[in-house]
């Protein structure tokens, strides 16, 4: 139970670390970002000066192969062996990470004015 509770625990602060990373972007340019982790995947216009920018990063986690043998004895005391390989399952987590910007005429750019934290699952890793 402990064991639960730690996982929890580091989880949360680490979708923290996240969030700050991405909030240390408010206020600033978003070529900055851009700078920082490459172009945009997607770019949405929602109106009225408001931009979406969303990258994304797909990962794949593959737990390892490992074989388990296991030798029995039949009626007549021959034995058999017999290996059976288990695991090596691939996990695919596609993450989007939203900056929302507004349109700064003055400063003739995008200036980032939130965002959007990504999912727990996507928080573990990082935006780049």
């Amino acid at each position: 139970m402990k064991a639960v509770l730690v996982i929890c625990a580091l989880a949360i602060l680490v979708a923290g670390c996240v969030a700050d990373t991405m909030r240390g972007y408010v206020g600033q340019d978003i070529r900055a970002v851009v700078l920082a982790y490459g172009p945009p995947a997607n770019e949405v216009d929602l109106g009225r000066g408001s931009r979406a920018f969303q990258w994304s990063k797909v990962s794949v986690d593959t737990t390892p192969v490992s074989a388990v043998t296991t030798t029995d004895k039949d009626r007549k005391g021959r034995r058999t062996t017999q290996t059976q390989f288990v695991g090596g399952t691939q996990t695919v987590t596609n993450c989007l990470y939203t900056f929302l910007a507004t349109w700064n005429p003055g400063q003739d750019g995008w200036i980032v004015t939130s965002f959007r934290q990504p999912s727990l699952d996507c928080a573990i890793g990082d935006l780049g």
